[in-house]
């Protein structure tokens, strides 16, 4: 018994939160195979990134394909070749091939970093997307977010989520096991922890006043205070509250097929305990008082009540005298945070608390899954299926690639020859058809810059024989 008791406390659950993923998830092996096609050529990653670079420099075109075999060479560099790469990204993301980029670019280039252990320097670079045009697959954001999961940096991994997230992952495609598990299980971290029971300290910047010797510059363009509530988005408890809508969602309506109909049941059970804590990390009072009110026939778990309140308290706010600024989020006030937190309780008060842990539950649900050797083939297939697209699509723009520069050589060689043939025809027909070419350019139809040059010259002309003439009659007088 007291073994038992020594298990539970140091939590069975540690052993697998740290290896969510197994390691043949990787397809480490596949992965690098990919070096062995002929389309990478011999070339390395230092002399193809400094030709790119030098048409980049130039304005001249790099197209899609090149880039990515550059992005997957440096794969076979060292981690110093990451800021060249950088360097490249940003340039080649400036150009209009950009909008072409393969799909197995994005992925080599979060796979670089994760290979140099360099992850939190690519969740910058994810961050700036519109500069760095790189995007997450799901396959890359699950790798990923596993690596800061092992570190047990759940605020980063939630960062990997909030990346998917603002790209609507979960509303195009279906919910899978491992990526379900994933932000599962880095939401209950997070709950367990105090970081999002930590206000935010916003300093308000005071005017300062005009000093008249400070020197005025021009500056491109001035941004009016702005604020969209979503791409704007810092605070990691309103991106965890937007994560948890789109988990919940899916779990409703886009579940892959794999899950089992007891996992299946499981996760749905869980949607009202998403919404309300979703709800509390969203800090929109209203919809939390009223989606709480309408749990009078469900059980909740004490811990996520206990939650919900914690959050409440900790919310953000402004005073009651303030007024809401332009281009600023909207806080609860003071009074506001008060009153909905008296309500909560209120409604709770009538609820019938569940005894089972919320944080248990979501434990036992992220065990089944990376448990379930059917799942784990599945999961590994969907890597190998994506890796064998990524080499078809390369193999596919590399003959298409092929085919094109073969009709621009074959329409170059034609063009030259057919030049070359009308010059010799020239030349040897020229002294047969010379008056006939004379009148002909005579007749051509002239410039305005040619038409002046021609009145020029008859101009000079003509006075070149008035002088030869007044030249005559001053001669003929002297003679006599």
């Amino acid at each position: 018994m007291q073994l038992f008791r020594y298990k539970k406390l140091y939590s069975p659950f540690k052993a697998f939160s740290r290896l969510i993923l197994t390691d043949a998830y990787a397809c480490t092996e596949k992965w690098n195979n990919r070096f062995s096609s002929s389309t990478f050529g011999d070339l390395s990653a230092g002399d193809l990134g400094i030709q790119i670079q030098y048409r980049l420099n130039n304005q001249a075109s790099v197209t899609p394909l090149d880039f990515d075999i550059f992005v997957n060479k440096v794969q076979q560099s060292d981690t110093n070749f990451l800021d060249f790469l950088e360097t490249i990204a940003y340039k080649f993301r400036e150009t209009q091939n950009s909008l072409k980029t393969l799909s197995s670019t994005h992925h080599a280039f979060v796979r670089n970093y994760i290979h140099h252990n360099e992850i939190h320097r690519v969740l910058e670079v994810l961050k700036n997307r519109a500069q760095s045009g790189i995007f997450l697959d799901e396959v890359s954001a699950s790798i990923l977010q596993e690596s800061f999961v092992k570190k047990q940096d759940f605020v980063s991994a939630l960062s990997v989520m909030w990346e998917l997230c603002l790209q609507s992952h979960l509303e195009q495609e279906q919910l899978r096991p491992y990526l379900s598990a994933l932000w599962l299980h880095t939401a209950n971290e997070l709950f367990k922890s105090n970081t999002l029971f930590e206000r935010s300290e916003v300093i308000e910047e005071e005017e300062e006043e005009v000093d008249m010797d400070t020197d005025f510059q021009s500056v491109p363009y001035l941004r009016n205070p702005n604020y969209d509530g979503w791409f704007d988005i810092k605070r990691p408890r309103l991106q965890l509250g937007h994560c948890l809508f789109a988990l919940s969602n899916a779990i409703q309506s886009r579940l892959s097929p794999i899950f089992s109909p007891a996992m299946e049941l499981n996760l749905k059970n869980l949607v009202p305990r998403l919404h309300l804590l979703g709800y509390a990390l969203l800090e929109d009072s209203k919809k939390l008082l009223s989606f709480a009110a309408s749990l009078n026939k469900l059980e909740i778990d004490r811990d996520v009540l206990t939650v919900v309140e914690k959050l409440i308290e900790s919310s953000d706010r402004r005073s009651d005298d303030s007024e809401i600024k332009k281009g600023f989020p909207i806080l609860l006030t003071e009074s506001e945070v008060t009153s909905t937190l008296e309500q909560f309780k209120t409604i709770t008060s009538t609820l019938t608390p569940s005894d089972k842990s919320f944080h248990t539950t979501i434990d036992e649900i992220v065990k089944s899954i990376t448990t379930d050797p059917s799942i784990q083939s599945a999961e590994i297939e969907l890597v190998e299926r994506l890796y064998s697209d990524f080499e078809c699509t390369r193999a596919a723009v590399w003959d298409n690639e092929a085919k094109l520069h073969r009709r621009r050589e074959v329409i170059s060689t034609v063009k030259s020859r057919l030049r070359s043939l009308a010059d010799e025809e020239e030349r040897i027909s020229y002294f047969e058809n010379a008056g006939t070419v004379e009148h002909h350019a005579w007749l051509a139809p002239r410039t305005r810059s040619e038409r002046q040059w021609s009145r020029l010259k008859e101009w000079k002309k003509d006075l070149k024989e008035y002088q030869q003439k007044r030249q005559g009659g001053r001669d003929a007088v002297e003679d006599l």
